[in-house]
């Protein structure tokens, strides 16, 4: 099988050749540190730009992934590198962001909205979702890719879907309180969110709608122990939007919803199903109550899951560990096909490089469907 064919048969529901494997995205990517040791393990070139600079991931060389065996390449929409790391910047939304004190990360330090009203809404300058710079040559090299390799081409928005830029405008405490007791502004908000999502991915999905097999969307409702909003919440106030923006992108594309959720989601599985999710991702071992084949018993024959080896513990233990890690998680998720095997995070700064080359060798030996 080819990557686009055995990913496409995992995302289908159906048994490959053996499991595929992903890294590189904005969400399961690698941090700028863990990248150069690997890089340097490797013996080449520290050459890459950051994509996401909050979290400073980095752009994999495409040497570094044809050398790992992976399936999946990724196009984004080219909004402007920035590898500086400046102790203080402020983001297009309006968003304060401080470097943590070890320099892995930026903080979010102010809040645009975190005083606002409704009426302040209307008058606060939104970015544009469709500055043609964003876009420019995407088409063709979508087309280029889809023609000239056999890898399964994925859409990476670089940007969260509704739920994390809502409290990264208004703060976190501070939103989740306007879930239950201001309403009003929390609805007008998600809104106007909702329609420059959806703004934003008819233009991205006009461009290389035609050849990506999977389109990628994050947002975090978990935390390690609990989702951060209950079923009730969730199903009232963000499903119905989310419902919204997939029957819209299903419009541009034949792809698959792809959603990255962290944490402890396995509570609001069933709606993000009915609300059009067909692949979960990183489906995290580690949160409560997301026990790897009890999801695949319960939800298997609507979702493909993506992720699931342990970044907490396994992909900072030994080799022999991570063997193991990588046999537990095929034989819970990669039963009877619909499992893609990726970490279930991005890969941190503490993280061996001989551990990260492990685990795609071990993928490739232990994954096959026999």
């Amino acid at each position: 099988m080819t990557s686009r064919e055995r990913v496409q048969c995992a995302i289908e529901k159906s048994v490959p050749d053996r499991v595929p494997c992903d890294l590189g995205s904005s969400i399961t990517g690698i941090t700028r540190v863990a990248l150069r040791g690997l890089l340097r393990h490797l013996d080449f070139k520290e050459e890459f730009h950051v994509i996401v600079k909050p979290l400073q991931l980095a752009e994999i060389p495409e040497e570094v992934l044809a050398l790992l065996g992976i399936d999946t390449r990724y196009i984004r929409p080219c909004f402007p590198k920035d590898n500086d790391l400046e102790a203080e910047y402020e983001d297009e939304w309006g968003v304060r962001r401080r470097l943590s004190s070890n320099g892995y990360y930026y903080d979010m330090v102010d809040h645009p909205l975190k005083e606002g009203t409704v009426r302040e809404l209307e008058r606060f300058d939104w970015p544009d979702p469709l500055k043609d710079e964003y876009y420019r040559g995407l088409r063709e090299q979508a087309k280029r890719m889809y023609h000239e390799t056999d890898y399964a081409l994925v859409g990476d928005p670089l940007v969260p879907a509704l739920f994390e830029p809502a409290w990264y405008l208004r703060g976190m405490e501070k939103f989740l309180i306007d879930l239950v007791d201001n309403k009003t502004f929390a609805g007008r908000l998600l809104d106007i969110l909702l329609e420059y999502q959806m703004q934003f991915f008819r233009r991205f999905l006009e461009e290389i709608g035609d050849y990506i097999q999977v389109i990628m969307f994050g947002d975090d409702f978990g935390t390690q122990n609990s989702p951060l909003l209950s079923p009730v919440l969730f199903r009232e106030i963000i499903k119905p939007r989310y419902k919204r923006l997939y029957s819209t992108i299903k419009q541009y594309t034949r792809a698959k919803i792809f959603l990255h959720s962290c944490g402890a989601v396995e509570p609001l599985i069933p709606d993000l199903i009915d609300a059009g999710v067909e692949i979960l991702h990183p489906v995290q071992p580690a949160a409560r109550g997301m026990d790897h084949q009890l999801l695949k018993s319960r939800y298997g024959e609507k979702l493909c899951f993506w992720g699931g080896v342990d970044i907490q513990k396994a992909l900072i233990s030994s080799v022999s560990d991570i063997q193991e890690e990588v046999n537990t998680r095929i034989r819970a998720l990669g039963r009877g096909g619909g499992y893609v095997l990726a970490p279930a995070h991005n890969i941190q700064p503490d993280t061996p490089p001989e551990n990260i080359v492990a685990l795609y060798r071990f993928s490739k030996e232990e994954g096959e469907y026999r």
